[in-house]
């Protein structure tokens, strides 16, 4: 039978054939899935061990007393109350160190960050006529298993370490408080308490503040290239550069709502990681496999030459594997490298295999259009925010070629 007589069944027959490649492009994508949750679950044992994302909270002053009441019976009792004072001026200094560790082939960024936390409190003239029970300086953490060394605050002219405790309700099991006696001339609801905070903690994905202070400012450094500001407020102040940043946040109580329900901060993002590169690359895998297959029905109609399905099959499995190497290699060297690295080998081999088919020059024009679909994929993975807009137009613009090309394709099968 003439190739004219078979063209549509084998036009059915190769698009039917594309479609099928969708399995094992399936498949590789699962295994990315696969070795990004083994990345994850990696990047959960270093945090468990050095410490997880923090949040920073206070420090506040509490203080308990009693008060009487009438119970259902309408006979006095006392009950115990407990007063929370926050500070009038709060500001963080942060330096966020960054570095990179290493489980298995995984590297999972963490942090050891250097807190000073000063300010001061104005404590409610009401308090000191109260018989306090209790007095206590709290602070909360997220994980106090990220606290390096010992966690020291200074109160007007006294010193004192924390000790691990319940912090009152405040914060939870997550945070540190120690009992303080304060005088009680500085309770006149005038008289300004300076405080100052010393300490180290380590953590990892993030580090937020939340803004207990009339006014809070938060200053912040780092060695991090790639941060996300986020939270609730944004830095009025920022410098992001290839050796860090620096970020300035000014909250006030007046736009920060309940503190307990407020944070910002900064998220340490390790740049787009070579699993999401890669997944992005696979979803390109089809439209490569197309356009080889296009252009392949394309050099059997117009030069002559015979390719049968299972030389397409291999073609396109050839095609597939290119991203499986691509997973391989980024593991253990930088995508692009890796990418460049299983294009050349996939490229290198289709050209041997065109050249055993095709035994003529379209071999090589076959060749340079494999090579063509992996550059345009990898410049459409480097244009994040213009991918789909340039996507579309290079799709289009092989559109017109082919439709170019096979504008006379009724009478070449017929010559």
């Amino acid at each position: 039978m003439k190739l004219k007589d078979s063209l549509p069944l084998k036009i059915a027959l190769i698009g039917t054939l594309a479609l099928l490649m969708i399995i094992p492009l399936a498949m590789i994508q699962g295994q990315i899935q696969d070795r990004q949750r083994a990345a994850d679950s990696s990047r959960d044992e270093v945090s468990a061990s050095w410490g997880r994302a923090q949040t920073l909270t206070g420090p506040v002053l509490q203080f308990s007393y009693d008060v009487e009441a009438l119970d259902k019976d309408q006979k006095k009792t006392t009950k115990l109350e407990t007063a929370t004072v926050y500070p009038r001026a709060l500001v963080y200094d942060i330096n966020l160190p960054t570095q990179t560790l290493h489980r298995s082939i995984y590297d999972v960024m963490v942090y050891g960050s250097e807190v000073v936390v000063t300010g001061d409190f104005v404590i409610p003239a009401g308090m000191g006529e109260k018989v306090l029970k209790d007095q206590l300086v709290s602070m909360g953490l997220s994980d106090l298993r990220g606290i390096e060394g010992s966690v020291d605050i200074t109160l007007g002219a006294q010193s004192y370490s924390f000790h691990s405790g319940s912090g009152g309700k405040e914060f939870g099991k997550a945070s540190l408080s120690e009992p303080i006696s304060l005088d009680q001339a500085v309770m006149d609801g005038k008289t300004a308490l300076p405080f100052r905070l010393n300490y180290h903690v380590r953590g990892s994905s993030s580090l937020m503040v939340r803004p207990y202070g009339e006014t809070t400012e938060v200053r912040m450094r780092s060695n991090c290239p790639d941060p996300s500001f986020t939270g609730d407020f944004l830095p009025s102040e920022r410098e992001v550069t290839e050796e860090g940043f620096t970020a300035r946040w000014s909250v006030s109580e007046i736009n920060r709502g309940n503190p307990d329900d407020t944070s910002f901060g900064v998220n340490l993002l390790q740049g787009v990681t070579q699993y999401q590169q890669t997944t992005r690359s696979a979803k390109y895998g089809i439209l490569v496999i197309l356009l080889v297959f296009i252009a392949g029905l394309a050099v059997e109609l117009v030069g002559k030459k015979k390719i049968d399905l299972v030389q397409y099959l291999v073609i396109g499995l050839s095609l597939v594997l290119f991203y499986a190497l691509v997973l391989s290699f980024s593991e253990f060297m930088r995508f692009p490298l890796a990418y460049a690295l299983a294009a050349l080998m996939t490229v290198a081999a289709l050209f041997g295999y065109f050249r055993g088919i095709l035994r003529d020059k379209t071999a090589y024009l076959l060749t340079a259009l494999v090579a063509v679909a992996y550059l345009l994929s990898y410049v459409l993975l480097q244009m994040e925010t213009y991918a789909l807009l340039a996507g579309t137009l290079v799709l289009f613009a092989l559109l017109v070629g082919i439709m170019y090309l096979t504008t006379n394709l009724n009478k070449r099968t017929e010559a």
